[in-house]
């Protein structure tokens, strides 16, 4: 007799026994990780959130900040150019009353109080001008032309602008401006490398133009300089935007002219603009007029630049250039002169942009039909005309 089959449970298999603790086992055990992983993550978060760690930097407090120094006392505080809805600009003021306030500024320089204000936390401090002994007298420029045309037709300073630019650098010596620097404003056409830089780093050879060497000496330190005032795409009116200015470097509501010169503090500031200022005559001439007051206010010599381009379609920025330089009585660098020399304007080609001259080389005579390499030459000419007939003794 054979024995009975093992009874079977109903509903049940022999593989299924052990199957589904399995699963909730394996569904506990992942939960578990995920939360632990999650109790992990926060906890080290807490951690670098809410406790001080050995050797790290406090928490900075608030500083107050200073507004620009200027002249205040003395001198109108520069405005915004007003445009109107139709894009015409409200006129400015004549440059006669500055111009009066300035004289004042200077001859009674003992007068003036205003202070360095004190430097936000983080930002660079410019350093003092030392107290230098008396310039010698220096020899005049050297009144070279230049591809046939005439010293006093690229560098426009007769004697009433030589007297003006004397008046506003002695107000600018009264409240500290340092005389062996200077700035720029410009758009790309002034950007390192290509715009003077060279003659703080080297090499560079000057040919028959060595004369120029002690300026390059006088003001070593600023032809190579990133300034907070240079910028791919810089328009004139952008350059009286606040919104324009390096958050990192400069105060609110400090435009990037007013941060150049309170972190530099130039003694003069050379104004290359006009390449994107298209179709906008008005604005451009109210924008420029600022800068230069800006300038002027703070006891710094702006020196206006013509460009080489025709951008805007005409010579028209190039025209409202020469007429606010002889407006306001002060240096005119009229590189445009120059550039009607070059082959092609000295332009690339996208007839914006100069072409290069990387050799720096002025025995080479393609120097002379290169954008950059004239730009820079005219640009060393008018800064050594400054320093010869306005900053000397």
């Amino acid at each position: 007799m054979k024995p009975a089959p093992p009874r079977k449970q109903p509903g049940r298999t022999p593989h299924a026994v052990h199957t589904v603790p399995f699963i909730v086992r394996g569904l506990l055990l992942l939960f578990a990780v995920i939360s632990a992983i999650l109790v992990l993550w926060l906890v080290i978060t807490l951690f670098f959130l809410f406790i001080p760690h050995a050797g790290a930097d406090p928490k900075p407090t608030a500083i107050s900040r200073q507004p620009l120094p200027t002249l205040a006392a003395v001198i109108p505080t520069p405005f915004i150019y007003p445009v109107d809805k139709t894009g015409i600009g409200v006129p400015l003021p004549t440059p006669t009353a500055i111009e009066s306030v300035v004289i004042a500024a200077a001859i009674s320089e003992a007068t003036v109080t205003v202070a360095w204000p004190t430097p936000t936390q983080g930002l660079p401090t410019p350093e003092p001008a030392a107290p230098s002994p008396a310039m010698p007298t220096l020899e005049p420029p050297q009144r070279v032309a230049l591809n046939g045309i005439p010293y006093e037709t690229i560098i426009v300073m007769p004697e009433d602008v030589i007297a003006r630019s004397r008046e506003i650098f002695l107000a600018g010596q009264a409240i500290g401006r340092n005389p062996r620097s200077y700035s720029k404003v410009g758009d790309s056409t002034t950007e390192n490398p290509h715009f003077l830089t060279r003659f703080d780093t080297g090499p560079y050879n000057l040919g028959n133009y060595a004369f120029l060497q002690p300026v390059i000496d006088h003001f070593l330190g600023s032809h190579g300089r990133d300034s907070v005032a240079v910028r791919i795409g810089l328009h004139s009116w952008t350059a009286n935007d606040p919104a324009w200015a390096d958050p990192g470097l400069c105060q609110p509501n400090e435009t990037p002219v007013q941060c150049e010169i309170r972190i530099h503090n130039p003694a003069v500031l050379l104004i290359r603009l006009g390449t994107n200022d298209v179709g906008v005559p008005t604005m451009f001439d109210g924008n420029v007029r600022q800068i230069v007051e800006t300038a002027i206010t703070n006891g710094v010599i702006p020196v206006i630049g013509t460009k080489g381009d025709r951008h805007e379609g005409s010579n028209e920025n190039n025209d409202i250039l020469r007429r606010i330089a002889a407006d306001y009585h002060v240096p005119l660098w009229d590189y445009d002169q120059v550039a009607n020399t070059l082959p092609g304007r000295g332009l690339d080609v996208d007839f914006a942009h100069m072409n290069t001259f990387y050799a720096h080389d002025y025995n080479d005579p393609t120097a002379f039909t290169r954008g950059h390499a004239m730009h820079n030459l005219t640009a060393l000419m008018v800064l050594d005309a400054i320093w010869r007939l306005v900053m000397q003794n």
